[in-house]
């Protein structure tokens, strides 16, 4: 007989764990677990995340809640809190349109100066633009218009880094001090909208624990080794730890913790229950760990 496994690798499965001040369940990808950015929304539901406002350009603007995004037409969305940088980054998943003026990076409200943002610009490509005492416009190579992509941008002291879906696509060798907030700005009324998914801006918690929900084999079995998907950058680290009972609940009778090195080490516990734990940490607060789906394999008892 072949193993047989219980898994997370959901937003529900990792929102039904819990997590301590510095950890953080997104919803990139189907869901994953991070260290806790300064500011985070992820538009989901049918309000605004608390500390996230949105205010037309014009009469009739709108920001409208709906299928796990935020939709912008003739409106922005933006976090009220505004940050003093540089550095900082702000992480986001945004489909873009074919039509001008849609944006989506740092600003205060893309009229107002400064500003640092990925731009529809004239609407056929999309650009990596800075404005302080001067525009600084550039093209990005690529087709980045009409489906949903993963940006990134880099307000560093001297510069600014434009990346998408992991990958540098543009720099610009720029300095832009001031105040700026997280926005995301579609500032023409009326024809295709700029939607987002989520946004998040660091500096990341330095630590924090995410504990799993309590995974059930439905029987006794014996738990042969664990694995997991996890992005660990340079300057972070991804602890995981087990520990295993024969009642729901954990209690004095389950195991204690117990740390699971690497990918593929053998848990060694025989019992129906078993519940893991992640410690994350990062040196440098503009890169977390990410962990995206974590698995036990068990066989009969």
């Amino acid at each position: 007989m072949l193993p047989a496994e219980v898994t997370d690798g959901s937003t529900a499965d990792f929102g039904a764990g819990s997590t301590d001040a510095g950890a953080y369940v997104a919803r990139t990808s189907c869901g994953e677990v991070l260290l806790a950015p300064s500011v985070a929304a992820e538009f989901t539901g049918d309000e605004l995340p608390p500390g996230w406002s949105v205010t037309p350009y014009e009469d009739g603007g709108t920001g409208i809640l709906g299928d796990g995004r935020i939709t912008l037409d003739g409106a922005r969305v933006a976090s009220d809190a505004v940050f003093r940088g540089p550095p900082r980054t702000v992480d986001f998943r945004a489909t873009f349109a074919a039509r001008p003026d849609q944006h989506a990076g740092f600003g205060i409200d893309y009229v107002t100066v400064p500003w640092v943002m990925f731009s529809t610009k004239w609407g056929r490509r999309l650009y990596a633009r800075t404005h302080l005492v001067g525009i600084e416009d550039k093209k990005l190579a690529g087709a980045w218009i009409g489906e949903p992509h993963h940006f990134r941008l880099e307000w560093n002291v001297l510069d600014i880094v434009f990346l998408v879906d992991g990958e540098r696509a543009a720099y610009v060798l720029v300095p832009v001090p001031g105040y700026m907030r997280a926005v995301a700005a579609n500032q023409r009324l009326g024809g295709a909208p700029l939607q987002v998914e989520w946004m998040r801006v660091s500096p990341y918690a330095r630590s924090g624990i995410f504990t799993s929900r309590v995974l059930d084999a439905g029987e006794a079995v014996a738990w042969l080794d664990a694995t997991w998907q996890a992005d660990v950058p340079p300057a972070t680290t991804l602890r995981l730890f087990s520990r295993t009972g024969d009642v729901e609940r954990p209690d004095r009778t389950w195991s204690t913790w117990r740390h699971v090195a690497t990918p593929g080490t053998t848990v060694g516990a025989t019992s129906r229950y078993l519940q893991y734990r992640a410690r994350m940490a990062t040196a440098d607060d503009r890169t977390t760990p990410v962990l995206r789906r974590v698995a036990f394999r068990h066989r009969p008892a």
